[in-house]
């Protein structure tokens, strides 16, 4: 009986621990992000992230689905107050973000910063989503949006060779920060890359990098199409005001295409229908053969 007894004040006694043990810790929630660069940004929203994100910067504001994030500024010129003003655990950034010292302060206030290269190269742009998606502990969904990215880029791919026998148009793409500041793409560029995949030429290049704007280079590369992120475009008066620039006004009858600003500043997981867009404005699809009828 004294063994029955004791018995069950062993396990009245493991009740009582059990009922006066801690509470299961609750998991943390994720940290508020601060994304620097249109393609990081896009990137965060497209895995998922995007109720996450506190602060962008300015250019990454002119995404739709950033518009109504808070700014911290121009990319290359942050301010430490104001990025940590917001309360965010981690900032995603490309390698253009700072100045370094900057990225050291936030560093040192307890925020995690990463940042990732902007290599304007396909593989460096899946590169980096992967690695966004990983750093967000989504691995799955990145290569999701790789395999979409890569379906997309085979579309193109395709539509490209179909156009083959014809001479490839060839775009010349501007960069405008204000009216006397103008540069034009050349080898090298994010926005190269967007137009070889295409199947167009790059008129510019035999320049390497970021040219200004000359007006024998312009008649020399004989665009038929000059290609403007859409912020740029009212900035030069659209194309009545490109009409009358150097170079350009002795250059007849090419066509203005505007893109979304990612495009000229980063490789983001939106390349493919990118890509699309400007062949859709460039080099429309042929038309589908008509159907062979069967009725009499």
């Amino acid at each position: 009986m004294r063994r029955t007894g004791s018995k069950w004040g062993l396990v009245t006694a493991l009740f009582a621990v059990a009922a006066h043990a801690a509470p299961p810790v609750a998991p943390k929630p994720a940290p508020k992000l601060i994304t620097i660069g249109p393609a990081i940004t896009q990137t965060v929203f497209a895995l998922g992230a995007g109720d996450r994100v506190v602060g962008v910067d300015d250019s990454s504001a002119a995404l739709p689905e950033a518009s109504k994030v808070r700014t911290v500024g121009y990319q290359r010129a942050l301010s430490a107050e104001g990025v940590l003003s917001l309360g965010a655990g981690l900032l995603l950034g490309s390698a253009e973000a700072g100045p370094p010292p900057v990225l050291e302060q936030l560093k040192q206030a307890g925020m995690k910063v990463e940042t990732f290269a902007n290599e304007p190269t396909v593989e460096g742009a899946r590169a980096r989503l992967q690695g966004i998606a990983e750093r967000l502990g989504a691995p799955e969904q990145g290569k999701a949006l790789v395999a979409k990215l890569d379906a997309d880029l085979k579309k193109a791919a395709d539509r490209a060779t179909q156009v083959k026998g014809s001479k490839p148009p060839r775009i010349l793409a501007i960069y405008a920060r204000g009216a006397g500041t103008m540069m034009v793409a050349g080898s090298g560029t994010v926005v190269d890359t967007l137009i070889r995949l295409t199947g167009a030429v790059n008129a510019a290049e035999s320049l390497q990098g970021y040219k200004p704007l000359g007006a024998e280079a312009v008649v020399a590369a004989a665009p038929e199409f000059v290609l403007l992120p859409a912020s740029s475009v009212p900035v030069v008066g659209g194309a009545e005001g490109l009409a009358k620039l150097p170079g350009l006004s002795q250059v007849k009858g090419w066509k203005l295409v505007a893109v979304e600003d990612v495009d000229f500043m980063g490789l983001g997981p939106n390349l493919g229908q990118s890509v699309a867009r400007v062949q859709d404005a460039v080099a429309p699809a042929p038309a589908a053969a008509p159907a062979k009828g069967g009725g009499k």
